[in-house]
C-alpha cells in the first residue's frame, strides 16, 4: 500500500480504484459529496450540471485561502522569483525556459513527480511545464473519465493559462498577502508558492466545466455568438453577477474565518464563563459562545465592518477578496471565453483579451 503522506498529496489516484474499495466510483472532482454518495453511478451530465460544478468550486475555495494564508506567514522574499537560486542541476528531462527561477525550479520537479502517477492525465489538471512532464510510470494502470467531459474540437481541452498565471501571481499576488523583505525561509515560501499556484490553476481551468455545462444548455446561441466573433456575447451570456457576487463574499468571509487564531476567542471565552463562579466552565456554553462568536465575526465581515485591523487575522480578508476580484475570476472567465470559441471551431478574433479586459 502507498504510504499515507502519498495518498495525502495525490487524490487523483483514487480514480483509478475500483467500486468495491470505494463507496462510489468517482469521476473528476466536479460532482459533489453528496451526489456521489448517493448514487451508485454518474452520467456526464451529472459531472457537468452546474450545481455540482459549482460545489466543486466552493471546496476549493478551501483550498486556495488555506494556501494563501500559508503564503502569508512569510516575507515576499523576492529572491526566489529571480535567476540567482536556481540550483545546477535541473530533473532528469526537464529544461527552464530562460534563466529560470527557485519557484520555476520547485515547481518543474513537484510537477515532475506528480506527472510520473498520472495527476496531468486528469482532465482537471492544467500541467505550468507541460513539456518536461515525464509519463506516467509503466506499472500505474491508466486512468479512465467518463466521456465526454470535455470538448477535443480545436484543442479546447488542452489550452493552458498558466503562463500569465504565474506572472500575475508573482506580481499581485504576493505583495497582497505577504509582507515586503527577506526572511530567508526561501524552500517554505517556494513550498507554500507551489501548492497555492496549483490550487488556484486547478480553479481557473474549471472554467472549461463551467463552459461546456453552459454550452450544452444552449448550444445554438453559443455557435451563433462564436460565428459572428462576437465576443462581448458570449462574455455577457456566461456571466452571472450574482453568482460572482457570492463568490467575492464568501472568500472574503472565509479569509476572516480561516485566517484567524481560533483560540483567541476561545480563551476569551473561557475566561469571561469562569469568571462569573459556580464551578468549572461548561463544555458545551464555550462552543456555542465560540460559535456565536465566529458568526458575529463572519456578518462583520460580510457587510464590510471588521477583520481588516485584527492583529489576529495572518491575511487581510479584503486582500483575498481581491485576488478573486482582480486574478481568479477574470482569468476563469477567459478560460471560458477561449474554451466556446475552440469548442465551436474557431480561434477568438483579435483583440479579443482586450475586450474580456474592457468588461471586467
Amino acid at each position: 500500500m502507498a504510504p499515507l503522506s502519498l495518498l495525502c498529496l495525490l487524490p487523483w489516484a483514487l480514480l483509478s480504484l475500483p467500486p468495491s474499495a470505494l463507496a462510489f466510483s468517482p469521476p473528476p472532482s466536479a460532482a459533489s459529496p453528496t451526489l456521489l454518495r448517493s448514487q451508485p453511478s454518474l452520467s456526464t451530465s451529472d459531472v457537468l450540471s452546474l450545481s455540482s460544478i459549482r460545489a466543486s468550486l466552493i471546496r476549493q475555495e478551501e483550498t486556495i485561502i488555506f494556501a494563501l494564508v500559508e503564503r502569508s506567514q512569510f516575507r515576499q522574499n523576492p529572491v526566489i522569483y529571480g535567476p540567482d537560486m536556481v540550483p545546477p542541476a535541473l530533473p532528469p528531462g526537464c529544461t527552464l525556459p530562460g534563466p529560470g527561477s527557485f519557484l520555476e525550479y520547485m515547481l518543474m520537479g513537484t510537477e515532475a513527480v506528480h506527472s510520473s502517477v498520472r495527476r496531468y492525465t486528469s482532465p482537471e489538471e492544467h500541467s505550468f511545464f507541460p513539456r518536461s512532464l515525464p509519463p506516467p510510470l509503466p506499472s500505474l494502470t491508466t486512468l479512465t473519465y467518463p466521456p465526454n467531459l470535455l470538448s477535443p474540437a480545436g484543442g479546447a481541452a488542452d489550452f493552458s493559462v498558466n503562463p500569465p498565471l504565474l506572472a500575475l501571481y508573482i506580481d499581485t499576488v504576493i505583495p497582497g498577502v505577504s509582507l515586503p523583505g527577506d526572511d530567508e525561509q526561501h524552500g517554505s515560501s517556494v513550498l507554500a508558492d507551489v501548492a497555492a499556484l496549483q490550487a488556484v490553476s486547478k480553479r481557473v481551468h474549471f472554467g472549461k466545466f463551467v463552459a461546456e455545462s453552459k454550452y450544452q444548455a444552449d448550444p445554438g446561441t453559443y455557435e451563433r455568438l462564436v460565428k459572428d466573433g462576437n465576443v462581448e456575447g458570449v462574455y455577457e451570456l456566461l456571466t452571472n453577477k450574482k453568482v460572482e457576487e457570492k463568490v467575492l463574499q464568501r472568500a472574503k468571509v472565509k479569509a476572516a474565518t480561516y485566517g484567524k487564531e481560533p483560540l483567541v476567542e476561545v480563551e476569551e471565552i473561557v475566561r469571561l464563563l469562569a469568571g462569573k463562579g459556580g464551578g468549572g466552565v461548561d463544555e458545551a456554553a464555550v462552543v456555542a459562545a465560540a460559535a456565536a462568536a465566529a458568526a458575529v465575526n463572519a456578518v462583520r465581515v460580510a457587510t464590510g465592518g471588521g477583520g481588516e485591523a485584527d492583529p489576529s487575522v495572518k491575511v487581510k480578508p479584503s486582500a483575498i477578496e481581491a485576488i478573486y476580484r482582480d486574478l481568479i475570476i477574470p482569468l476563469t472567465k477567459q478560460v471560458e471565453v477561449e474554451y466556446l470559441f475552440l469548442r465551436c471551431g474557431s480561434e477568438p478574433p483579435s483583440g479579443w483579451l482586450a475586450t474580456l479586459e474592457r468588461l471586467k
